[in-house]
C-alpha cells in the first residue's frame, strides 16, 4: 500500500537549476567568492591564513580571534561599535584549525562601509596592551573553560592532538597552563596579515565587481612578507583517557573512536559518514541508519567526518551511562566493519541523498557556505558550485566507500575517552 502511494506520488524528473550564482575572480592577490542572492541582507567574509596550524606557539590563533574588532589606526573599538551598529550591522569573528574568520552582516547596499572596516581589521590592526590585558586574556580563559566543560568539544579538540599531534593538532583554545605573550601575540598578527595570498574573500549579496574594487581598495597590507605555510599534515593516531571532574561531570561517559581521514575535496568518507548515521530524519523517531540502530533512550552513537585542506578526522562519538559505553561502542565498531567487508548498494544510494541534502542545506546559509567551502576556497584558490558537489557525490560508489571504511580501519585509531576511566573500554578491547 505504501509503495503504491509513493508510486502515484512520483512525478517526472526535471533538471535542478539553482537560484544561487557563484561568480569567481582575485584582486589585488586576495582570492574572491561572490554568491548573489536576492535577499535583504549581504554579508562579507575575510578568510585568514591564521587557524591554529598555522600557529608558532600555542594559544596564538585563539588570542588573535578576540583581539579583532578591539580598534584599528582608523577606529577606537568604541567608534566601530557605535558606527556598526548606526548601520544595523553585526561583526564576529570565529576560528577553524585552518582559518580566522572575520565576517560583516549588514543591509545591502552598506557593503563599502563593512568592506573598509574588515580591511582595516586585517591591513590597520592596533592591538593596545591594556585591551589585550584587560579584555582579550579574560576572554580566551572563559573560552577554554567552557570548551573543557562540554565533553564534545573537548574530546575533539584532544583527538586532533592526538590524531596530528602539531598543526592540524593545535588546540583551538589558549590554555592558561600556556600563557601567550602580548609581543608573540602581536607578532602573530603581523604575520597572520601582512601578505594579500593570506586572505580569501567570500560575500553573498554584493556584486562581484563591486567586490573586486572594495577589495583592492581596502585589502592591500602596507607591507608585503611571504604568504602563511604550514607543513603538511601527518597522521600518527594515540589514546587518552581523563575523568569527568567538577562542572563538565553528567550522568553520562563519553568515548571518541576515530581514524585517519581524507582532505576537503574528496567525499567518500563524507558519504560513509551518513550511511553510519546515528541521528534521525524524522522527529521524535528512532533512525534507520545502523547507528541510530544501536541507540537508545541517553545512549547514542554518531558518525562525524571533518575535511580539512590536506587532512582529515573520521569517527564515532559515543555518550552512554558508563555501563552501556563498552557495548554501544563495540557494536559502533562493527557496523564500521560491516561497512568495510561491503556496504549494500541502497545503503550508498541512501546516504549519498543524505550527503547532497547537507551540502544543499549549507548553501542556504552563511556559516555553512563558509564550513563548506573554506578549505577548497584557500587551497585551491576556488570553491566548489553546488552542481560540482553534486556531480562529486554522483561519481561514489559501493566499491569507492567500501575502500574508505578499509582505509580507515587500517589507521591507527585515536581514542579518547571522558568519564569512568575504570569502566570505560580501551581501543584494543573492542577490536582495534
Amino acid at each position: 500500500m505504501l509503495r503504491t502511494s509513493l508510486r502515484a506520488a512520483r512525478v517526472p524528473t526535471l533538471a535542478r537549476a539553482y537560484a544561487t550564482e557563484l561568480s569567481q575572480s582575485s584582486a589585488s592577490g586576495v582570492k574572491l567568492a561572490s554568491f548573489a542572492d536576492s535577499a535583504p541582507t549581504s554579508s562579507i567574509s575575510v578568510l585568514v591564513k591564521a587557524g591554529t596550524r598555522y600557529e608558532t606557539a600555542p594559544g596564538l590563533a585563539a588570542v588573535l580571534k578576540s583581539a579583532v574588532f578591539k580598534g584599528t589606526n582608523k577606529r577606537s573599538a568604541i567608534r566601530l561599535v557605535r558606527e556598526t551598529e548606526m548601520l544595523g550591522g553585526v561583526l564576529s569573528a570565529s576560528l577553524t584549525r585552518e582559518h580566522l574568520v572575520l565576517t560583516a552582516e549588514f543591509l545591502k547596499g552598506d557593503e563599502g562601509f563593512f568592506a573598509e572596516v574588515l580591511g582595516d581589521a586585517v591591513t590597520q590592526a592596533k592591538f593596545a596592551a591594556h585591551e589585550y590585558n584587560e579584555e582579550v586574556i579574560p576572554q580566551v580563559a572563559s573560552e577554554y573553560e567552557q570548551s573543557v566543560s562540554n565533553p564534545a568539544v573537548y574530546a575533539l579538540d584532544i583527538a586532533h592532538q592526538l590524531a596530528f599531534r602539531a598543526g592540524l593538532g593545535n588546540s583551538l583554545f589558549a590554555s592558561p597552563h600556556s600563557a601567550v605573550s602580548y609581543s608573540a601575540a602581536t607578532s602573530f598578527a603581523n604575520q597572520s596579515f601582512s601578505s594579500p595570498s593570506n586572505f580569501a574573500v567570500l560575500s553573498t549579496g554584493v556584486d562581484a565587481g563591486a567586490l573586486g574594487s572594495l577589495v583592492s581598495d581596502f585589502f592591500v597590507p602596507s607591507s608585503s612578507a611571504a604568504a602563511a605555510s604550514s607543513p603538511a599534515a601527518a597522521y600518527y593516531g594515540g589514546e587518552l583517557r581523563t575523568p569527568a571532574t567538577g562542572h563538565s561531570h553528567s550522568h553520562l561517559d563519553h568515548l571518541l573512536i576515530a581514524f585517519k581521514g581524507t582532505a576537503a575535496s574528496e567525499v567518500d568518507l563524507a558519504v560513509l559518514r551518513f550511511l553510519l548515521g546515528g541521528e534521525s530524519s524524522v522527529k521524535w523517531s528512532a533512525g534507520a541508519s545502523p547507528l541510530a540502530k544501536l541507540s537508545s533512550g541517553t545512549s547514542c552513537a554518531q558518525a562525524f567526518n571533518f575535511g580539512y585542506s590536506d587532512a582529515g578526522l573520521f569517527g564515532i562519538f559515543v555518550s552512554a551511562p558508563t555501563a552501556g559505553v563498552e557495548a554501544l561502542a563495540q557494536g559502533s565498531v562493527a557496523a564500521l566493519k560491516q561497512v568495510a567487508q561491503g556496504a549494500s548498494a541502497d545503503a550508498v544510494k541512501q546516504a549519498v541523498l543524505k550527503a547532497k541534502f547537507a551540502a544543499a542545506s549549507a548553501y542556504e546559509t552563511r556559516a555553512g557556505k563558509l564550513d563548506l567551502l573554506a578549505s577548497h576556497l584557500s587551497a585551491s584558490g576556488s570553491a566548489p558550485s553546488l552542481e560540482e558537489l553534486f556531480a562529486k557525490f554522483d561519481k561514489v560508489t559501493v566499491d569507492s566507500v567500501t575502500k574508505a571504511a578499509q582505509a580507515a580501519l587500517k589507521s591507527k585509531p585515536t581514542t579518547v575517552a571522558i568519564g569512568n576511566t575504570h569502566q570505560l573500554p580501551y581501543a584494543d578491547s573492542l577490536g582495534l
